[in-house]
């Protein structure tokens, strides 16, 4: 299931993906390029992304690429 993440206050995309990682209950770790994920409602990025960062009403594609060793 997509999972949305709402940026608030002073948070920002690079924040908020270091919140993720942290937060994450599996372990699982994400990534994210303001530049190259910045996506929008429909387009490939967004419908593939594993979580969406929102920051100012823009979105931004957040993707998994492993599972730490715990």
């Amino acid at each position: 299931m997509l999972s949305f993440y709402l940026c608030r206050g002073d948070e920002t995309v690079a924040s908020m993906l270091e919140r993720i990682n942290k937060e994450d209950t599996d372990g699982i770790t994400y990534v994210c390029d303001e530049v190259s994920d910045h996506c929008f409602i429909n387009d490939d990025k967004f419908v593939h992304a594993d979580k969406i960062i929102n920051y100012h009403n823009e979105y931004w594609a957040v993707h998994a690429v492993g599972k730490d060793q715990k």
